[in-house]
């Protein structure tokens, strides 16, 4: 579920060994400990960086949980893997699990398809008045094949990530799904985590723990839900004026015109109106049953297999 993660330390003053069992430990063996010109001691183990100020006592993580647990981020990556990933990750550090802070973080889900998700991408319009945006296609390829609907403290991404990883060179197995759909929350700042999960700081101990995996995937439903695209409407039966309603519903760029020239009490009221049209007359998409089943299994070990 998780993916893509920044963290970060701050070695306590009072630990004097501490430094050195950093020195020693796994995620530096492969550095010189020089420091650059800004005065990081660099490494990297198992596709994700490290980072040390001396001076600052300072420690920085960044990189894919997934990747450092599988080597890619291609398949699931469940609860049981989670768990495991985060105590490993605390062991190479040599640093207690709840000393790294977690600033940024990517939640999601890969939904195995069996036909290519292009269509579904190509369709996706808003997330609450945002409006989804096509992101510069990779080398490869001749047309882009991520979507994100930016807000100021975190994105929300689709992306035809089989594609994607066959043009980084990264073949899926030979029992894997023929596609791949990304779906991920990208959290850019702490807060909006915290506000998900309840908590005072986030930490790497924390993210295993059920009640913080259930408050992201309930998180990720949500968000699932809120996401518009284009589709064939029910018309059948409305009046001219609440099929228009219904066929607006979606266009963000329609509702955000209205915002600026018609009356407050007008918007809000015709606004309201075609969002529950909206719900009345959408038929559930077809990946909503595989996300859900994804989403189950990722977080819950009994059923992960």
């Amino acid at each position: 579920m998780y993916d893509n993660a920044h963290l970060s330390l701050t070695l306590p003053a009072g630990d004097l060994s501490a430094e050195g069992r950093l020195a020693y430990s796994k995620a530096f063996e492969g550095s010189d400990g020089q420091p650059n010109g800004k005065g990081w001691v660099r490494s990297e183990y198992r596709g994700a960086r490290f980072e040390f100020h001396p001076e600052q006592r300072r420690v920085r993580v960044r990189g894919s949980l997934h990747t450092f647990a599988h080597g890619d981020n291609i398949g699931r990556f469940t609860a049981p893997d989670i768990a495991a990933t985060c105590i490993e990750l605390a062991e190479v550090l040599d640093m207690p699990a709840r000393w790294l802070e977690v600033h940024k973080l990517e939640v999601g889900v890969n939904l195995p398809l069996p036909t290519s998700p292009r269509p579904f991408l190509e369709s996706l319009t808003s997330h609450k008045g945002s409006p989804f945006t096509a992101l510069n296609p990779p080398p490869g390829a001749s047309r882009p094949l991520a979507y994100g609907a930016h807000h100021s403290a975190y994105r929300l991404k689709f992306y035809d990530k089989g594609t994607y990883s066959r043009l980084q060179g990264r073949q899926p197995p030979p029992t894997a799904a023929p596609h791949l759909l990304r779906y991920e929350m990208v959290f850019e700042r702490q807060r909006p985590m915290l506000t998900v999960t309840g908590l005072p700081t986030l930490t790497l101990a924390d993210l295993p723990r059920p009640p913080v995996m259930a408050a992201f995937a309930s998180h990720l439903r949500k968000h699932w839900n809120l996401t518009r695209h284009r589709q064939h409407l029910n018309y059948n039966g409305l009046p001219l004026a609440n099929a228009v309603l219904l066929h607006a519903a979606s266009d963000s760029a329609f509702w955000e015109a209205m915002r600026s020239t018609q009356p407050r009490n007008t918007y809000t009221r015709n606004r309201t109106k075609a969002s529950r049209l909206l719900h009345e007359r959408t038929e559930p998409h077809p990946y909503g049953v595989i996300f859900t089943q994804e989403l189950d299994r990722l977080t819950h070990s009994d059923i992960a297999a």
